[in-house]
């Protein structure tokens, strides 16, 4: 099966290959990892929609994204990712040249799994019907961050905050990340 062109897998795959941005996006998911499963692909959707002039998706749009892909992701994707970093861990008593060939059909099994996960999204929110100018997409995309965590009940902390700022200014490099002070 071939997947359709999806402009929002090739913005969130040039984005998350900004080391600065997986590492953000990673540190997030685990640091909430005993509390919330925090869907990445969600934080690059609300990036991607700021990007586009689309403005900041509401509570009614992430929670229905959350739900249509939860089985997905649930089902597929964190199965394909739990079973990818145990291999990277190593299984004993197999020795990990061993297992190279199957992490590597498995991370690339997982990265089919999210490129579903994301046209799911696009058809459930929508691509934008043309260029519109986004000129307060960093305030948006950060808006919809907060209305993301506060559905996970996530309370933001200052590393959350730092992290989130980093996946903001490799996306938006022309605008201005507002960030604490003390922050870096």
């Amino acid at each position: 099966m071939s997947l359709r062109p999806n402009p929002f897998w090739e913005f969130s795959i040039l984005l998350f290959a900004d080391r600065r941005v997986s590492e953000a996006c990673i540190a997030i998911q685990d640091r909430h990892a005993a509390v919330a499963d925090v869907d990445v692909n969600l934080l690059m959707l609300a990036t991607w929609a700021a990007a586009n002039g689309a403005g900041a998706l509401d509570n009614e749009q992430l929670t229905r994204a959350m739900s249509v892909v939860g089985p997905w992701r649930r089902d597929v994707v964190l199965p394909l990712r739990a079973a990818r970093r145990t291999l990277e861990r190593g299984v004993e008593p197999v020795p990990q040249e061993y297992t190279q060939t199957v992490r590597s059909e498995v991370l690339r099994a997982e990265m089919e799994a999210e490129n579903i996960e994301q046209m799911m999204l696009v058809e459930l929110i929508g691509r934008p019907s043309r260029a519109i100018a986004a000129t307060h997409a960093t305030a948006d995309a950060a808006t919809s961050f907060a209305r993301y965590f506060a559905l996970l009940h996530i309370q933001a902390t200052p590393d959350d905050d730092r992290d989130l700022a980093r996946i903001l200014a490799a996306a938006f490099p022309d605008r201005r990340v507002r960030r604490d002070p003390g922050s870096e």
